[in-house]
Formats: C-alpha cells, structure tokens, sequence
C-alpha cells in the first residue's frame, strides 16, 4: 500500500533538508511546496497570496501518484488544522496510508540563527524573514504524528531519526 508522509514544521526547522535525503531512502517522490509557489510566482499573472492554491494542487498531484502505488513524501509547513485534512483526504481518496512527521527545531536560539543564516536552492524564492517566522500562526495538532527535533543534531542523524520512526 502506498504511503503519503506529510511533513510539518516552521520554516528553518529542516524539512527540506530531510526530506531530500529521506525521499530516495525510503522510494518516495518529493513533492516540495516550495518550488511549486517559486514556479507559480514566475508567471506575471500570478497573485502574490496564493492562498490554499498550491497546497490543493499538490495534494491533487499526490492523490494521483498514490493511487498508482508511489509513496509520496509532502514537504510543506502544514500550519493549519485544513491542509493536514487536506491531505489526509488526499490518501483517503487514493486509498493510501496517511503518516504525519513534524519537523521541530526546540531551541529558540538555534532555529532564528538558521532562518537568518539559510539561502535558497530555488531561484528567486524570498524566505521569510525570523519576524515572519516568529509571527506565523501555527495550529495546535489533534492527530497523532511521529516528531522529529532537529535542535542540535546533524541532518544525517535527523534524517536516520525519521527513517526510523517511519519503518515500513
């Protein structure tokens, strides 16, 4: 049974850091956010608040690949209690499993030296900002989910951490 591995966390706490390790370790195709906002935003007609619209798009593409067996790993911020439902509509349609994995950074100082330290692997992209960070709402989780924390700890053991609570 295909899996959908929903990331979740601030932005700076490594989700994509992880989930470019994780995806080819554990078969999955990476579905990231990120550069699909970047790819939208390249277009002059595009809106600068995109809303829920990439996160639908991908959770359209992701239904797609689950039902044709592909694991999928989501790398998003997943913020608000309506994109988690989003996809776990997504894997409900596809008739796959749903697996939540939230990425934290536990140490204040360590994750705002990330935020204002990071640059893109995407081109153009503008990333926020430790104030936007700071500011940004986040959704109290009502679900279980398998908690990564990426406060002091190499990637690589991050990303061990992850494949370990994920097993198969």
């Amino acid at each position: 049974m295909a899996r959908l591995i929903a990331l979740a966390g601030l932005p700076g706490a490594g989700k994509s850091g992880i989930a470019r390790q994780l995806a080819p370790r554990i078969g999955a195709m990476w579905l990231r956010i990120d550069s699909m906002d970047q790819a939208i935003w390249a277009s002059p007609s595009a809106p600068r608040d995109l809303a829920d619209w990439t996160y639908r798009a991908a959770q359209a593409v992701a239904t797609d690949n689950l039902a044709l067996g592909f694991d999928v790993l989501a790398d998003c911020v997943n913020d608000c209690q309506a994109s988690r439902e989003g996809w776990e509509m997504a894997a409900q349609r596809a008739g796959a499993d749903m697996k939540w994995l939230e990425i934290v950074c536990s140490d204040p100082a360590e994750h705002r030296r990330r935020v204002e330290t990071r640059t893109s692997d995407i081109a153009g992209l503008a990333l926020p900002d430790w104030d936007a960070v700071a500011r940004r709402a986040y959704d109290a989780w009502d679900r279980d989910r398998l908690i990564v924390d990426t406060a002091h700890r190499s990637l690589e053991a991050c990303v061990d951490k992850a494949f370990a609570l994920l097993g198969r």
